[in-house]
């Protein structure tokens, strides 16, 4: 995927306005357990932890989601529609533990995840 259409997706995420909840506020001091994020259903999981879930226009088949966390600590995860169940689980599954820095192994090719720190595109 050219890296300019994941940077104007990643900024168009970003200009979405925030909506603290609760469980934003407490994300900070509690991240969730290993199984904890493996093993509750995704739409509680998501609700839990006061996640933005967002549908993707992006089309391209090497795109599998991002996942952004505003100054704020709230987390936007963004995913396209096109995916199997299996699939869109398991990946915002493992976009989430990688945003909250769950301990889990890395996934195996063809998916990888870039990190942007600071801003950075």
């Amino acid at each position: 995927m050219a890296q300019s259409a994941i940077s104007q997706h990643i900024a168009a995420l970003t200009s979405i306005p925030s909506q603290p909840t609760a469980a934003d506020m407490s994300r900070a001091e509690a991240k969730p357990s290993v199984d904890h994020l493996m093993d509750t259903p995704l739409p509680v999981l998501v609700n839990e932890l006061g996640v933005t879930l967002i549908d993707s226009e992006i089309t391209d088949r090497e795109f599998f989601g991002a996942v952004v966390q505003r100054k704020t600590g709230e987390l936007l995860l963004t995913m396209p529609r096109d995916r199997s169940e299996l699939e869109h689980d398991t990946v915002a599954r493992y976009l989430l533990a990688q945003a909250l820095g769950v301990d889990v192994p890395p996934m195996s090719a063809p998916l990888t995840t870039t990190r942007l720190e600071g801003g950075a595109v």
